[in-house]
């Protein structure tokens, strides 16, 4: 039966092909499906082979497991492909949307090309190697590390794979050029633009694969957005054999429908090639934008000669579970996101990404800059030069027709890690010569192939390094990649670095092209400082910066570094390979950053209850037998109201997107209903909140249920696998509960300390819960009533564990601690329940301990916990006290 279906299968296919050909100039179609994939050799004869699909990459899983490192190396590829005869009399070209980074070729044994560079596209013309029938097509795709091909280093995971989509192209012998920097083949400019009318220039790279000249017709018909033609050229044109050449002409528009951020008018253009005989030999669809866009730092962005001010984020195109092979519906809703939030601006950084992020960002009316990944380092030679200039053309000719682009970005925080500050053997002087030699080839390229945008080079904060690699006059805009307060420093460096620069370069317009702080969407905490990695700092931190961007005219845009969590394998941190700036979660959840940008830049009313995501909570209840919390409700209203199981709390006023109130909790369910009114509608949000409140003291029986604290800390964890809440560490006082002695941990790191560790707990995903410690404690102490009780005791020993020395982290790397012999024993309530223990013999370094013991209390005792030290200090990470009658 099998057999029967594929045999039906190949006949329609062929039937199809035969009459797509005879009726169709171009045929277009994925073939993403039915891969046969392996890692290392591609020894036709192994076994190893599984069946994959496009998108594809091989990192999906150990970018993010318990291992350091990821696989480097080469994955092979392979697809058998059916061309009938009516297929094989035409060009066939095989294009790749993206394969990271060296892709080679083969066609039935026979090598066809390679393609360097891992975010382009790029196209193959197979036509010389396929034959009627079965043909194999053979894809190597290596992700090693190449000193040639940029980025040789960046905080993100370099996914290796066929991560984007794979198609044939059938078109006829003279056809519009598919080959030609793996573009469209057609590019849409135009210099002259007023209220009456539009010059359109239109350039169409014609290939003619035949052996004689040939004439033909040049046919464009430009239709507005409701779908009436509004200008159309038609043009004879002789086609030279066997090569490609560029053909242009001029259409004017009357009366144009401006791109615009509010109203992001396109226009498509088709282009028809006829012969003399009126047969359709090709049809190529664009779509582009009419518009002027200019920076200055006197006037800001301009965009059609009004002044707007940019303001968005970045992207990185992963996803959890996923990497980098993403759906195309996944790369929508990415730029969705954006916009729902307000965002009129997006760093596409730091590569060009999938086709559907710019077709999205143009209908959606999204300012773009997109950027070559020549990120921290060069490489001094020619071939790494010549790479980084192929990978601007690729990029401005295939991103040429989006009127959302207006910014074409290179050289990334170039001056980061520069090799000379290791190498003894690279002299500094002679690499920023030819780091200045490899910019300036950039820079001059993209003005060469597209004097109307601007271009960028983004630094980070030590200015003096690109100033002394004469980089700053360089570019357009300068960029700026700033984090006071977060990698150091405090809030307020953030302004008083801008105004530094200003004043000394007051011509030059800034982009600040980074900015954030690491958000956990699991921690809070009442108390936030820098580094604890709480959803309370990120907002503090965010809503410190909002403010004086936008006071700033010579601050043309921001993008907040990044719109989603992303994959970075290096990183530890509270959640180990990624990094944890995004205004989503990997798996695009919206955190309260991102509600508040929405607030502050979406001009639809809006309300949205801060921490609507923290389901499961934990606080001690007072005499009232309530805990109080602080609650933010973001929105773009004046004031809102606040009611809590029913009743009302508050009405408060709104400053800065958020309204403040302190609301009281009772155990169990909670809740929350928010309210304000625009224009006599009512504009509400709702929440639930599972809230487990902990007596303060013990009077009766039925009080206590359970009890979860971390040591050495101030932040709450939210365990959403086991809907745990997990609260921060109290001191014992009578009647209650708590630590008794000991010091909280904290992390060293270059020029001070940090609330917790950075490292990755193997073995766990609820990594915080053993980040942070008490030591040297004396006890534990909760005086329960009598009963049943389960007692959880959690340690990590974090001493003697290896750090990873990121030159992100600025001052903030985090120095190793050295290994610490550390022996105690555990005694509950006299009884001693572990003896001599050395959590780094029992379970290694960094490796997650819990211990289950089952009490029982009697004659009104209540809970001790001693830590008693046999060699340096006791030390513990969480207790968890269940009871059981």
């Amino acid at each position: 039966m099998k057999k029967l279906c594929n045999l039906l299968i190949l006949i329609f296919l062929g039937i199809f092909q035969a009459y797509s050909t005879e009726n169709n100039p171009r045929i277009t179609y994925s073939i993403n499906d039915s891969w046969q994939f392996r890692l290392g050799t591609s020894d036709i004869g192994k076994e190893g082979w599984s069946t994959v699909s496009i998108p594809h990459t091989w990192n999906a899983e150990d970018c993010v497991d318990d291992f350091p490192g990821f696989y480097h190396g080469t994955g092979w590829y392979r697809k058998n492909i059916q061309v009938d005869s009516a297929m094989l009399s035409r060009p066939l070209y095989i294009f790749f949307e993206g394969a990271n980074q060296r892709t080679e070729l083969f066609v039935n044994r026979h090598r066809v090309g390679e393609h360097i560079g891992g975010y382009t596209f790029f196209c193959f013309d197979i036509t010389p190697y396929i034959r009627e029938g079965e043909n194999q097509l053979v894809v190597c795709v290596d992700n090693s590390y190449d000193s040639e091909i940029p980025p040789l280093s960046a905080d993100f995971t370099f996914f290796g794979g066929i991560y984007r989509d794979v198609s044939l192209i059938s078109v006829s012998p003279i056809h519009i050029s598919t080959t030609h920097y793996a573009s469209s083949g057609v590019y849409v400019h135009t210099p002259e633009i007023t209220e009456e009318k539009a010059l359109v220039d239109i350039c169409t790279m014609l290939s003619n694969t035949q052996k004689v000249r040939s004439k033909i017709f040049v046919e464009h018909k430009i239709y507005s957005a409701t779908g009436e033609c509004v200008a159309a050229s038609r043009k004879k044109v002789a086609v030279d054999t066997e090569r490609e050449q560029a053909f242009n002409t001029q259409i004017v528009v009357n009366h144009p429908e401006l791109w615009e951020i509010g109203r992001p008018n396109l226009y498509r253009l088709q282009t028809y090639l006829w012969d003399n005989e009126g047969k359709l030999l090709d049809e190529v669809s664009n779509t582009f934008g009419i518009r002027t866009c200019s920076f200055s730092a006197e006037k800001g962005f301009e965009l059609n000669g009004k002044a707007v001010k940019l303001l968005g984020t970045n992207r990185h195109q992963c996803h959890s579970g996923m990497g980098n092979a993403l759906k195309d519906e996944m790369h929508v809703r990415d730029i969705e996101l954006l916009h729902e939030m307000g965002g009129n601006f997006l760093r596409i950084a730091h590569y060009p990404q999938d086709e559907m992020v710019l077709a999205a960002c143009n209908r959606l009316g999204i300012v773009t800059s997109v950027e070559i990944p020549v990120i921290n380092a060069i490489t001094m030679n020619q071939n790494f030069s010549d790479n980084c200039v192929e990978m601007m053309k690729e990029m401005i000719y295939q991103c040429f027709n989006s009127p959302s682009v207006c910014i074409w970005t290179y050289m990334n925080e170039i001056m980061l890690r520069p090799p000379y500050n290791s190498e003894p053997s690279i002299k500094k002087d002679e690499y920023l010569k030819y780091l200045y030699h490899i910019a300036e080839r950039i820079e001059n390229t993209a003005k060469e192939i597209d004097p109307g945008r601007a271009t960028m080079l983004p630094c980070h904060g030590n200015l003096a390094a690109y100033e002394e690699a004469n980089l700053i006059n360089l570019s357009d805009i300068l960029g700026m990649n700033l984090y006071n307060g977060w990698y150091g420093g405090d809030f307020s460096g953030f302004e008083a670095t801008l105004d530094k620069i200003h004043q000394k370069y007051p011509d030059k317009p800034i982009i600040v092209s980074e900015y954030g702080a690491d958000v956990d969407a699991r921690i809070h905490s009442f108390k936030p400082e820098r580094f604890d990695f709480s959803v309370d700092y990120g907002v503090m931190y965010h809503r410190h910066y909002l403010p004086q961007i936008m006071q700033r005219k010579f601050v043309v845009g921001s993008a907040v570094w990044n719109l989603n969590d992303f994959h970075s394998e290096e990183r530890m941190d509270a959640i180990p390979h990624i990094n944890c700036k995004g205004l989503v979660t990997l798996d695009r959840v919206p955190k309260d950053t991102y509600r508040y940008y929405r607030a502050m830049l979406n001009k639809e009313p809006y309300v949205a209850i801060g921490g609507s995501d923290w389901y499961n909570r934990s606080g001690v209840a007072d005499n009232s037998g309530v805990c109080y919390y602080p609650v933010s409700v973001y929105t773009n209203l004046k004031q809102v109201s606040l009611k809590v199981n029913g009743k009302m709390l508050a009405v408060s006023e709104v400053q800065n997107g958020a309204a403040q109130f302190n609301v009281p909790f009772i155990d169990g369910i909670n809740q929350l209903e928010a309210e304000g009114t625009f224009q006599g509608r009512y504009i509400k949000d709702f929440c639930r909140v599972s809230m487990k409140l902990v007596p303060g003291s013990f009077d009766n029986k039925e009080s206590f249920t359970e009890l979860n604290m971390l040591f050495g800390t101030a932040r709450h964890f939210e365990d959403k696998t086991a809907s745990l809440a997990w609260q921060p560490e109290r001191e014992y006082v009578s009647g209650g509960w708590g630590y008794v002695g000991g010091k909280a941990f904290r992390a060293r790191t270059k020029r001070g300390s940090q609330p917790a560790s950075n490292l990755d707990i193997y073995g766990t995903e609820q990594d915080p819960i053993f980040q942070t410690q008490r030591r040297g404690l004396n006890s534990f102490k909760a005086d329960l009533p009598d009963g049943r009780y389960v007692v959880y005791l959690y340690w990590a020993e974090l001493s003697g564990a290896d750090v990873v020395d990121l030159a992100y982290q600025l001052d903030n790397i985090v120095q190793k601690e050295k290994a610490t012999e550390r022996l105690f024993h555990v005694d509950i309530n006299g009884v001693r329940v572990l003896s001599s223990l050395d959590v780094a013999k029992e379970v290694g370094v960094r490796r997650p301990m819990i211990c289950k013991i089952p009490v029982t209390i009697s004659d009104k005792k209540g809970l001790t916990v001693d830590f008693i030290p046999i060699k340096g200090e006791t030390m513990i990470t969480a207790i968890r006290i269940l009871k059981m009658d």
